[in-house]
């Protein structure tokens, strides 16, 4: 593992064959949403989190209990339609430093080999111009390896085919194509720097069509999402931002 990013497993769990989902805040808190939605509605069960020396120094109390800001959790394994899959989620309350974001990808990923998960999915929102009238959020899928292109289709979700993809999604993507990883890059639009529930519900609408096959009911997700949408915001609003580490910009 990196020495300058590191992973605390503070609990043990079977999770070999697991899909690990990273959820970091980013435009419009799209990932943050997508992520803790899942880990409360899954009721995954914290794991352990990941700590460097460049993250902000402090406590994201909820409940009164202090958490560390970047986070993992897991569950056991789900069954539905025949389909099964076991997931393990990083949530993360702030955009990682620029400096650092090469480490925490090599960091995650030899963590991952020696935990036993396979397959990767990262969800952020990219800013979009604004457009008249009311459209819903599309969403783009773009993965690392040839064995995976399938993912996009099942997800129905549209190929992102030209561009360049910046982050922490485009950190994953190249490491994952170097290791020979397969890794499904989600990206939302998002028409103004917000947090935007609905774009963050388009993601967890694709994530379960792959992996789930929970059928969840968009009215109730969209309604869960917005209420997270408020919650963290306002941890949002109070994480300390790295003045070098601007938003990743995705021209396509």
């Amino acid at each position: 593992m990196s020495n300058s990013v590191n992973i605390i497993q503070t609990t043990k769990k079977n999770l070999k064959g697991s899909t690990f989902i990273c959820g970091l805040p980013g435009v419009g808190l799209v990932g943050n949403i997508m992520a803790n939605f899942l880990i409360n509605n899954l009721k995954l069960e914290q794991i352990g989190i990941i700590d460097g020396a460049n993250f902000p120094s402090i406590s994201v109390v909820k409940d009164g209990i202090p958490n560390h800001p970047m986070r993992l959790y897991a569950g056991e394994q789900v069954c539905n339609n025949g389909k099964c899959n076991q997931l393990v989620i990083c949530v993360s309350d702030f955009v990682p430093p620029t400096s650092a974001t090469k480490e925490l990808v090599k960091c995650i990923f030899d963590w991952a080999k020696d935990n036993g998960c396979t397959s990767f999915i990262t969800g952020e929102g990219f800013s979009i111009a604004p457009r008249d009238g009311e459209k819903d959020s599309i969403v783009y899928g773009i993965t690392s390896t040839e064995a995976s292109k399938d993912w996009i289709g099942n997800a129905k979700v549209t190929p992102f085919e030209f561009g360049t993809i910046g982050g922490f999604t485009g950190v994953m993507l190249n490491e994952g194509r170097l290791r020979s990883l397969n890794v499904l890059g989600l990206l939302a639009e998002v028409e103004e720097d917000i947090p935007d529930a609905k774009a963050a519900s388009k993601i967890i609408e694709a994530i379960d069509k792959l992996l789930l096959e929970i059928d969840l009911d968009p009215k109730p997700l969209l309604e869960e999402a917005a209420t997270l949408e408020k919650e963290l915001q306002k941890v949002n609003e109070q994480v300390p931002t790295d003045n070098s580490n601007s938003i990743p910009r995705y021209i396509g």
